[in-house]
């Protein structure tokens, strides 16, 4: 090594133009291949499965390190190359998103309704005390939204302090069964949160959303109500169209 202070070697930045680093261990002069310090490594990728892509990292001493990317539901794992070498595109992938309207009719405890005010689906059953409105999903979907619109001429009204109004949502458990039987559906609807009505809605004309993500598989039929949690309210012949919004998860 050349007398000289170590502010005065030639500063280098690339590691290739190095031969050697030098040092001591204790009293020895010890000297390393500039190569051999610090680890660098090359980064190669490629899809490895119809839903992996395989990450290699290889190191300068030619150790080889491997991570996959494993797409999940819903998403679409695309190799880029040889446009773009080495990269990978993620994605979602998204089903069809469609929507169904229904009312609730009599709001408050009139007909129909089996749980509470039953969300009517197409045609008004009539008479109202003989059927019971549900909704069926023909392929595997999510609902993943909830909205309402009071449409009565007549603002809310009589809503106690006490009172709570849910929407809910209940699959059946027997398909084959009446639809006017509440044994033959889930035992606790889902609450739809946000969209209660309680006496803070008095006087209004309530426009309310919610985002949700409940998977349904193909097959299933729904009742959707209105349910009186606490409270009593008294009944009236106010409306409100309710749309639910779907997203199918069959590809």
């Amino acid at each position: 090594m050349a007398n000289i202070k170590f502010s005065q070697f030639e500063l280098k930045t690339d590691q290739a133009d190095v031969d050697f680093l030098v040092g001591y261990t204790g009293t020895e002069n010890v000297q390393i291949a500039s190569e051999k310090v610090g680890l660098r490594y090359d980064l190669t990728g490629a899809v490895s499965g119809t839903d992996d892509y395989a990450i290699t990292l290889t190191d300068n001493n030619g150790v080889v390190d491997n991570v996959t990317l494993v797409a999940g539901d819903n998403i679409v794992l695309t190799d880029l190359a040889p446009g773009t070498a080495n990269s990978v595109e993620i994605k979602t992938k998204r089903g069809s998103v469609y929507t169904v309207t229904g009312t609730l009719q009599n709001m408050f405890g009139g007909s129909p309704g089996i749980f509470g005010d039953t969300l009517e689906f197409g045609i008004s059953s009539a008479p109202a005390n003989d059927h019971s409105s549900v909704l069926i999903l023909p392929v595997a979907a999510k609902l993943i939204g909830v909205s309402y619109k009071w449409t009565s001429a007549t603002a809310v009204t009589g809503i106690p302090a006490d009172a709570l109004y849910e929407i809910q949502v209940r699959p059946m458990t027997t398909t084959s069964g009446s639809t006017l039987l509440t044994g033959n559906y889930a035992g606790a609807g889902t609450i739809i949160a946000g969209l209660n009505l309680t006496a803070g809605d008095n006087g209004s004309f309530p426009f309310k959303s919610a985002v949700t993500n409940i998977s349904y598989a193909a097959g299933t039929i729904i009742n959707v109500s209105g349910v009186e949690a606490a409270g009593v309210i008294p009944t009236s012949n106010a409306e409100m169209e309710v749309v639910l919004t779907f997203e199918t998860t069959t590809f």
